[in-house]
């Protein structure tokens, strides 16, 4: 070899080749809590998409969550509590979670480097959901990420026990800051039968999927709900969609919004409502056609004798390649009386709600500050 031949420096192409390598920084992070959630998300596709969102499924233990994964899901994506503590109810979990720093410096490892907002979806029914979702709110305010969470309800034949988590945990996420929490039945959803934008069925707790990638696709949903959630001092929400609806069929915006009254997923009074989100997706052939502002003309005269709304936002549409004509559009409703939901969850619990102050479990004045938080929502 002659002396006059370049050399291979081996220091310097290492150097080279660390200096083009990018950091990882998702878009979002989707934290699952719960069994029942999670075994719902695992079939979707969002897990796939790594590169665009951080999953995090948390559970009582880690490898029961690797279980129901079937080897989808890394130990990074993965968060487990303690397989040794009780978690049947909410105040089983929480001194674990309050005075235990070492979950959440795990989690703060996994979720602040990125600073991503969060999209939290949680059974709130089960001690770890319902303990986990307040307790994460105010932790996530500390840190400065915005989230959003979906608070799936329980059905109205599952016991007593679940409903006392469910209507505890939704008081205390009422004492946080004005993070936006989206009420979900779980009857409702169970029952739902829709349409994806290519016209196949979707059936059941499948739609959370479809929800979630949707939200997913809207990169500044957290803020934009967050802020309307302050500006408005409104926490609560519940979803109204219209799934693939065409619009050659439907002919107009507001004809597509009356499917969105078939399928509910919280049976609330719409009269009673003041804050309106929307998300919408349709093919870009229709950007020139349905404008924004066009959008939120409709959806205001769709509204306007059906509830008296303070404020509509109209998210920038989402807009995809697609040669058909379904348009996506999930409506985040607001504001509207929660009172007759939970006076009815009340009295459902009432008898175990003693039993546990009787014990010594909870004391009688936390349970009055959590219904107290809940009357004034």
């Amino acid at each position: 070899m002659s002396s006059s031949e370049p050399q291979f420096d081996v220091f310097e192409n290492i150097t080279k080749h660390i200096s083009q390598l990018q950091p990882w920084v998702p878009k979002q992070a989707v934290i699952c809590i719960g069994e029942y959630p999670a075994k719902i998300l695992l079939k979707g596709s969002f897990i796939d998409k790594a590169d665009d969102t951080l999953p995090l499924f948390i559970d009582k233990s880690d490898k029961e969550i690797a279980k129901w994964s079937q080897s989808r899901l890394k130990a990074h994506n993965i968060l487990g509590l303690d397989p040794n503590i009780d978690t049947h109810f909410w105040f089983n979990v929480s001194p674990h979670i309050t005075k235990n720093d070492a979950f959440m410096e795990r989690l703060k490892n996994k979720l602040v480097d990125k600073q991503c907002d969060a999209i939290m979806v949680a059974s709130v029914w089960d001690g770890v959901g319902s303990a986990l979702l307040p307790a994460l709110v105010s932790q996530f305010k500390e840190w400065k990420i915005n989230s959003v969470a979906l608070a799936l309800l329980p059905s109205k034949v599952q016991p007593s026990d679940v409903h006392f988590n469910a209507l505890s945990s939704i008081g205390m996420f009422a004492t946080e800051d004005l993070t936006p929490v989206v009420l979900i039945d779980r009857d409702h959803l169970e029952n739902y039968v829709g349409v994806d934008r290519k016209g196949s069925v979707i059936n059941g707790n499948a739609v959370v999927n479809y929800l979630l990638e949707l939200m997913l696709a809207k990169e500044t949903l957290a803020q934009e709900l967050s802020e309307l959630s302050r500006s408005f001092n409104v926490r609560m929400y519940t979803v109204l969609s219209a799934t693939g609806t065409s619009l050659n069929i439907y002919g107009s915006l507001e004809n597509m919004l009356q499917t969105a009254l078939l399928r509910p997923l919280l049976t609330f009074d719409l009269s009673g409502a003041s804050l309106l989100y929307v998300l919408i997706r349709m093919p870009v052939q229709f950007k020139d056609k349905l404008p924004r502002g066009k959008i939120e003309l409709a959806m205001a005269n769709w509204f306007k004798e059906r509830s008296c709304l303070k404020s509509v936002f109209i998210s920038e549409p989402i807009y995809v390649e697609d040669a058909g004509d379904r348009i996506d559009v999930v409506m985040f409703v607001g504001g509207f009386d929660v009172t007759e939901l939970f006076t009815s969850i009340e009295k459902k619990v009432s008898e175990i709600k003693s039993d546990v102050i009787e014990r010594g479990l909870i004391s009688e004045e936390e349970w009055q500050g959590i219904v107290k938080n809940l009357k004034e929502n």
